[in-house]
């Protein structure tokens, strides 16, 4: 999987949480989350000839406490009039709905090292595959090439010799294997992306943790939701407000979590407690 793939792969899962009503007609669904995952701030404006149009915010100012106060658009696509172009990327003082951070900066330090890993991983197989090193006489000048082997999450280049008549040795290279410590960090970073994104992972029920701990995952990513959500809902009263729009959003029913009911489970100490001898 490249790494493009893995971004996009998170991406689609954030862009879910939330849907967005009576938006521009021509705007892509997704597309308001999409923006705030990339550039983390996202405003609208009245443009001539378009009505009213969502883009991703640039804050030029801020006051005393980090709210943008004038923008500019930034990541327009699509070919544009230049009268259009240039009446879309005056300054404005719309409101902005900001999630702070944009999401991709904050997820990206644990992507790279998801990056790192696999490469680990694919390595840590192909060395695995094939153990041995072609080891010539010094002193003696060897034709190489290399051989392209494309594992899945990477290319990987395995030397191959041809040593001809010249006197040479296969060595055991003796590859350790690492698969299941990689695989463990490659985990690691997946669940800790997720959490960012406030997205609950599908592979809890697997991984062996307990159902309070579980619960306990699920309040942190429902209170990111909730949060988020408030974010957009207030911004939604401001632009309407100001453009005259109807835009809103509700909690995507995918991303519902449903608290378990963990009333009638005991701790560890309560069940030795109920399992103890009876009263002599």
């Amino acid at each position: 999987m490249a790494i493009d793939d893995l971004v996009d792969r998170y991406l689609k899962r954030y862009v879910a949480n939330y849907v967005w009503d009576g938006m521009p007609d021509d705007m892509p669904e997704g597309y308001v989350e999409d923006r705030l995952f990339w550039q983390g701030n996202v405003s609208a404006k009245n443009v001539k000839g378009l009505g009213p149009a969502v883009m991703a915010a640039s804050p030029t100012s801020v006051s005393l406490y980090g709210t943008p106060l004038k923008w500019l658009p930034t990541g327009i696509y699509g070919n544009v009039a230049l009268p259009t172009l240039n009446n879309i990327n005056k300054e404005s003082d719309n409101p902005v709905l900001s999630v702070g951070s944009s999401p991709y900066s904050m997820i990206e330090p644990y992507i790279e090292i998801m990056r790192k890993a696999m490469n680990a991983l694919n390595l840590n197989v192909a060395a695995m595959s094939q153990p041995v090193l072609v080891q010539a006489q010094p002193g003696v000048e060897l034709k190489a090439r290399m051989l392209e082997s494309d594992l899945g999450t990477g290319k990987v280049y395995i030397p191959v010799i041809d040593s001809g008549a010249v006197p040479a040795e296969v060595l055991d290279l003796k590859a350790t294997d690492h698969t299941v410590n990689l695989l463990g960090v490659i985990h690691d970073m997946d669940a800790e992306i997720l959490t960012i994104l406030n997205i609950r992972s599908t592979l809890e029920k697997a991984s062996g943790i307990s159902t309070a701990e579980a619960s306990a995952s699920d309040q942190e990513i429902l209170e990111g939701l909730e949060h988020g959500l408030r974010l957009r809902q207030q911004w939604c009263e401001r632009i309407n407000a100001v453009l005259g729009t109807n835009f809103s959003v509700r909690l995507a029913d995918s991303a519902v979590i449903e608290q378990p009911d963990v009333s009638g489970e005991n701790t560890e100490d309560e069940k030795e407690e109920d399992d103890g001898p009876a009263d002599q």
